[in-house]
């Protein structure tokens, strides 16, 4: 079970990566001046180097922001993500999240059923207790983390929490 699980995510991610362009350093996937996400070309593939990542990083913490969208495909996302302590848990009812933790370690929590998702936890006991009935598995650099939709997701003991969040909708375009 656990093989084919990795497969899956790991076919997710490359064909999520695969689908957008090759970008210099400072093009728009990669650089900081980019005001909006770079769209996903379809014709070939994308690269971020990791000096790219961690100065986006640097930036999003030096202007108190959690998240920066880096290519956007319409049906899928990279985005850049810093996970905050008290971050209110979430559950997406048409897409799914690949979480490739970069740095820092925390406690995920998911499944279960969320109590308020209006409530925004401002402790590790509270944020314990905006899903009732979790499964909570520790993650650290080098983890992957794979939430199905309609799954709740959150996470406690954050420290340091560096990821990057690739999101994608399971729905085909005619269902929408």
């Amino acid at each position: 079970m656990r093989t084919p699980a990795i497969a899956l995510i790991g076919t997710l991610i490359l064909s999520g990566l695969s689908s957008g362009s090759a970008q210099s350093p400072n093009g728009p996937a990669g650089g900081l001046a980019a005001a909006q996400a770079a769209p996903a070309p379809k014709d070939r593939a994308a690269y971020f180097p990791n000096t790219d990542l961690r100065s986006i990083w640097a930036d999003l913490e030096a202007r108190q922001v959690i998240n920066k969208r880096v290519l956007e495909g319409g049906t899928h996302s990279i985005n850049i993500r810093i996970v905050k302590e008290g971050d209110a848990p979430l559950v997406h009812a048409t897409s799914a999240d690949v979480w490739v933790v970069m740095a820092g370690t925390a406690v995920a929590m998911t499944g279960g059923q969320l109590v308020d998702p209006r409530k925004r936890p401002n402790t590790d006991d509270e944020a314990g207790s905006a899903i009732r009935n979790a499964v909570e598995q520790p993650l650290q650099a080098g983890d992957v983390l794979y939430v199905p939709t309609s799954v709740p997701h959150g996470f406690k003991n954050v420290r340091g929490f560096r990821a990057l969040l690739i999101r994608f909708d399971t729905q085909s375009p005619s269902s929408h």
